[in-house]
């Protein structure tokens, strides 16, 4: 029995990764995706494939210069482009990006949770402060963001 179940998992494990190779691709065509952390670095370069794949972007970060860059940078490609400043460890400023997201593209399709830090150092030197910082960001943030979308 053991063998067969075996047998039966690594099937469906074969299949999973033939249908992933031969590419069931997902369209992003007239698309509305949310971007979080969308202004620099990985969500930077997901904004910018996803632009070329046809999606309207609404991208949020905290940083007022690098948003302008990043909303020059995505709004290249064509699309329409929603960029708002945001700090996503805040509730209500979460609920704004995505509300004005909503009402410039319309309901949210997609969301890449993408706004994150990383705390480096010697547990040592980690403070609570640290590990607080980074559970704001790293989880409340991501769960703010997909409750708020959840409706769609």
């Amino acid at each position: 029995m053991n063998r067969l179940a075996a047998v039966a998992a690594a099937g469906a494990g074969a299949y999973l990764a033939y249908r992933t190779v031969k590419g069931w691709a997902y369209s992003f065509r007239d698309k509305n995706v949310l971007i979080t952390g969308g202004t620099r670095g990985l969500g930077l370069v997901l904004g910018r494939e996803l632009a070329r794949r046809g999606a309207r972007l609404a991208v949020c970060g905290r940083d007022t210069a690098e948003l302008s860059a990043a909303f020059a940078d995505l709004s290249r490609f064509g699309g329409r482009v929603v960029a708002v400043e945001c700090d996503v460890t805040d509730r209500n400023r979460v609920r704004e990006f995505v509300a004005v997201a909503r009402q410039r593209l319309g309901p949210p399709d997609v969301l890449v949770n993408n706004a994150g830090i990383i705390g480096v150092g010697p547990l040592e030197t980690m403070t609570l402060d640290d590990f607080e910082r980074a559970m704001r960001t790293n989880f409340w943030a991501a769960l703010y963001t997909t409750l708020e979308v959840v409706p769609e």
